[in-house]
């Protein structure tokens, strides 16, 4: 049996995730506030303690199971608020990092604590964003965020390089995709963020991927991840064919 964990699978991308691993036969759970089903585990990662409290035992409880393969997909995240520096105030700080750096650095530390004996393939993907790598005005939380986690996730890929049962750690940027998100920053005044018209002309071009060509994509970089990559879908993936490198 295989197992997926993955945050924020309430809707958008992470639901997309949720769906194609469940049809693929994989244990999945999902953790976050609004989800629903089965498959669902509720935390509020806003509130690390909250979050602690919930994943410690649970991941104490499923590193006693035998699995063939196990994945943590951390896809939660908050764009909000999308505000000049200017603007922002401690809550929202507080608010917006807990979910992006702080709580997401606790969630894949207890992971790799949990399952760090285990000797079947173990995958580790942040979802990331090109906001990792450069500056937005009105997203310096969520800019801060996705830099702190690309640079979390590379300095374990070095730390897993050296272990006896390594994890392989990496992280994806899925592009732009026409989920909730977006629809949040197509819905913020030009005031507050001044590049909005350049999302709206997004939407309105037919220029957004769908969650689910974007989980495909991932599934297929989880199946055969190096250890410290970081995949960008515009990029394409490359394939291993006979011991060459093609691209997709």
């Amino acid at each position: 049996m295989k197992l997926a964990l993955i945050t924020g699978g309430s809707h958008g991308l992470g639901a997309a995730l949720v769906a194609l691993y469940q049809q693929r036969g994989w244990h999945v759970l999902e953790l976050s506030r609004s989800g629903q089903g089965e498959a669902h585990v509720s935390v509020d990662m806003a509130d690390p303690a909250q979050t602690l409290a919930v994943i410690q035992p649970l991941f104490t409880d499923l590193a006693g199971q035998a699995w063939d393969e196990i994945a943590l997909i951390n896809n939660a995240g908050v764009l909000t608020p999308l505000l000049l520096v200017t603007r922002l105030d401690a809550a929202a700080i507080t608010a917006n990092l807990n979910v992006n750096l702080l709580t997401a650095i606790h969630l894949i530390t207890a992971f790799v604590q949990a399952f760090d004996t285990h000797p079947c393939r173990k995958t580790i993907v942040q979802i990331s964003s090109g906001a990792g790598q450069r500056g937005y005005g009105s997203w310096s939380l969520y800019c801060a965020g996705k830099a702190g986690m690309d640079n979390f996730i590379r300095a374990l890929a070095v730390e897993q390089a050296q272990a006896i049962q390594p994890f392989t750690c990496i992280s994806v940027d899925p592009d732009v995709m026409d989920t909730r998100m977006q629809g949040e920053i197509r819905s913020t005044s030009a005031t507050d963020f001044p590049d909005v018209g350049r999302f709206i002309a997004r939407k309105k071009h037919g220029k957004l991927r769908t969650p689910e060509s974007v989980a495909e994509f991932i599934a297929a970089v989880v199946a055969c991840a190096e250890n410290g990559a970081r995949y960008d879908m515009e990029d394409g993936l490359p394939n291993l064919i006979n011991g060459q490198e093609e691209d997709a």
